[in-house]
């Protein structure tokens, strides 16, 4: 008998931490959804970084160049500093004077840095 009530005790327990879970989970995923990034193009009037000593494939020294930073003149000729981060997708390194889109979040984060024809 004890071994039922144990068994329907820990099964009520479950069923409520999933019934509670899945209740949530479509409002957290609408709150996700909710805002589109911003996006912003312009052309790289400034890189910002650092250079490391780091290992090629080879194990050979090389200098690997790490952004922190890019300064984008807008079209409107508004300055905006894009924070790069590990998690900002940068494809490839932009340089001063090249062109780019950049997504950026809701909270100010850059998300993606793009280099694009204009």
């Amino acid at each position: 008998m004890a071994r039922k009530a144990s068994c329907r005790t820990a099964l009520t327990a479950f069923s409520l931490t999933a019934a509670s879970v899945v209740g949530f989970a479509p409002e957290a995923a609408a709150a996700d959804h909710s805002a589109a990034p911003t996006i912003v193009r312009g052309q790289v009037s400034m890189v910002q970084g650092e250079f490391q000593m780091a290992k090629d494939v080879r194990g050979e020294d090389i200098l690997k160049m790490v952004d922190r930073s890019y300064t984008v003149t807008t079209s409107t000729g508004q300055q905006i500093e894009l924070k790069l981060t590990r998690q900002t997708k940068v494809p490839t390194r932009a340089n001063p004077g090249d062109h780019i889109e950049a997504k950026i979040s809701e909270k100010g984060q850059t998300l993606s840095v793009m280099l694009i024809d204009e």
